[in-house]
């Protein structure tokens, strides 16, 4: 709490501009920090409306650019088995197909979707306070679930689930077609590379931005808090005059 001191109001000119003067530096005090307050709570709003959008785009290029790479290895391979005439040739172009097939299901059920979100978000209204408050939430939100999203397609089981039909890709053209166990070995690691690049290009922008966006918005810099009003007094008596400021 910040309090100004009472002072003595004299007659004449200095009694007429006493509390006129005190009305103009609150009215002034109160404008400041109300348009401080309005210009940081639009910087969060654009940030991470900003974020968002990147986001998405990234998310959408990566993804479709997969599901672009696995379809069109499965048509392709496919192709190759029907116009071949070589057993192993043949052999090795139907296994293909189905694993690269498998990487286009794969795309379908992974955790690490592209969605359309921020252009949603960004029509939400902001012409009051409490409007804001509510699109900065759910943009928040958002945010930390996309961040969320990037960890969890990383993690271990995507791992598991890949190195596990590479393994048996391995296993089918050495024991099931009878091959040397390099081929197999040759078959795993070359299926191991390509899904463990399409595991670690996935993008981390969102987990990125949500760092950033703590760095720079942090609790002590959050746009409104209810706790934080400011309340002001007048005292006016016949002795003097005063104001008194509460936080």
């Amino acid at each position: 709490m910040l309090k100004i001191n009472t002072f003595p109001v004299r007659k004449g000119i200095c009694h007429t501009l006493a509390i006129p003067l005190l009305l103009c530096m609150v009215l002034s005090f109160q404008n400041s920090a109300a348009q401080n307050t309005e210009a940081i709570t639009m910087k969060r709003i654009q940030f991470l409306d900003q974020s968002l959008h990147y986001d998405q785009q990234g998310t959408k290029l990566w993804w479709y650019s997969w599901l672009g790479l696995y379809g069109t290895a499965t048509v392709g391979q496919g192709a190759a088995y029907f116009a071949s005439n070589d057993k192993s040739a043949r052999q090795d172009m139907a296994l293909g197909a189905a694993t690269t097939f498998a990487g286009v299901v794969g795309q379908f059920i992974s955790t690490f979707q592209p969605v359309s979100f921020a252009d949603k978000l960004a029509l939400l209204p902001e012409s009051t306070d409490s409007e804001r408050l509510k699109k900065i939430s759910l943009m928040e939100k958002c945010l930390e679930d996309r961040s969320n999203m990037e960890v969890d397609a990383r993690k271990w089981k995507a791992h598991i689930l890949c190195t596990s039909i590479n393994l048996a890709s391995g296993l089918i053209t050495w024991i099931g077609f009878h091959r040397t166990v390099w081929d197999g070995v040759v078959n795993f690691g070359w299926n191991c590379a390509i899904t463990e690049t399409q595991i670690w290009t996935q993008p981390i922008r969102a987990k990125r931005a949500l760092k950033r966006y703590r760095e720079q918005f942090g609790k002590q810099n959050y746009a409104y808090h209810p706790s934080r009003d400011i309340n002001c007094n007048f005292m006016v008596t016949t002795s003097g005059a005063g104001v008194r400021f509460t936080f």
